[in-house]
């Protein structure tokens, strides 16, 4: 809590499982009024120590040395540290450059002692919505499990955080890179604000849903959902329509749509045998990447302006090998 008066702020998200590459984004999402930062471990403790909820201070010796940089920290952020989930799972101490990677509002604002709630809360409301449109575009776009860990309004001087929501509960670890082709395809894609259409809302809701699952089979069966919310209208041959549709969109030719269609099923009945608690013979992690892949394409396929399912489904009768 910040003492009454006038202070000018910063607004920001921790972004985690992404490495020092995303920064090729920065001319992307700079004309949205955004951009990434990495900080490095002594500006850390420097500007963004309260993040682990030790305050700034000028009097703790940098004692502890990380990284072949050199950096250091004091002992107290470095118990912090050691102690947080979040940092834990990034392995922080043990990394070779020790970084973390934030998402900056760009423009400063001020608060004052009149209207400091509702500025804060409306930064944050227009904040926390393009984070979540970011990183769901960035998850459409290639695999990976990009994360925000939390959101937090800190003050320019005193480096005292205002205003927090911490986002991350449980997830896995993967880091999410970006290439030069990835630099140029995503620079055209990228929007300040995506939006779905009636046919994908649902598929893309729980598409988004699977990030924060820690358990591989729920995952599994909830990107199965997405396929169901996209491809399915009643209860009958559900494997055969959702593998059906799926596999139209996925193949070249005949051959391909064979296999595709093949591989569909196969994946269908592994969801079954989740579901009703019956043995999983196959690797879950490679099934369920595959899974996620294809429901990244059939997501991307069908989210174009005004596809109704029964468009999308004379369309796709109309391919049909």
């Amino acid at each position: 809590m910040l003492n009454r008066g006038k202070y000018t702020m910063e607004a920001y998200a921790h972004i985690i499982n992404t490495d020092r590459s995303i920064l090729e984004l920065n001319p992307a999402i700079e004309k949205f009024g955004y951009r990434f930062l990495c900080v490095d471990a002594s500006e850390f403790e420097k500007n963004y120590s309260e993040i682990l909820n030790v305050p700034k201070s000028s009097q703790r010796p940098l004692t502890i040395i990380i990284g072949r940089k050199q950096h250091g920290i004091s002992h107290e952020l470095h118990h912090a540290i050691v102690h947080s989930p979040v940092f834990g799972q990034m392995h922080f101490l043990n990394l070779e450059y020790p970084e973390i990677i934030l998402l900056e509002k760009i423009d400063k604002f001020k608060i004052t002692e009149a209207n400091d709630f509702i500025v804060e809360m409306e930064i944050h409301t227009a904040f926390y919505s393009f984070v979540s449109d970011l990183l769901l575009q960035l998850r459409l776009y290639k695999a990976g499990e990009i994360r925000c860990s939390q959101y937090f309004q800190i003050t320019s001087g005193t480096r005292q955080i205002s205003f927090r929501k911490t986002e991350l509960s449980s997830g896995s670890l993967g880091n999410y890179g970006v290439n030069t082709e990835d630099k140029k395809k995503l620079s055209k894609i990228l929007k300040a604000k995506y939006e779905s259409n009636s046919l994908t809302e649902l598929a893309i809701k729980n598409f988004n849903i699977v990030y924060d699952i820690p358990d591989g089979r729920i995952r599994f069966i909830t990107l199965m959902t997405c396929l169901e919310s996209l491809f399915n209208l009643g209860k009958d041959q559900i494997a055969h329509t959702i593998a059906r549709h799926l596999s139209i969109i996925l193949s070249k030719n005949k051959e391909q749509f064979k296999e595709n269609y093949a591989r569909i099923k196969k994946l269908y009945n592994m969801r079954n045998s989740i579901v009703h608690g019956g043995e999983y013979n196959g690797d879950l992690v490679k099934d369920y990447l595959d899974l996620c892949d294809k429901v990244r394409k059939a997501i991307n396929y069908c989210n174009r302006p005004e596809l109704s399912k029964e468009k999308l489904f004379e369309d796709l009768n109309m391919r049909g090998f």
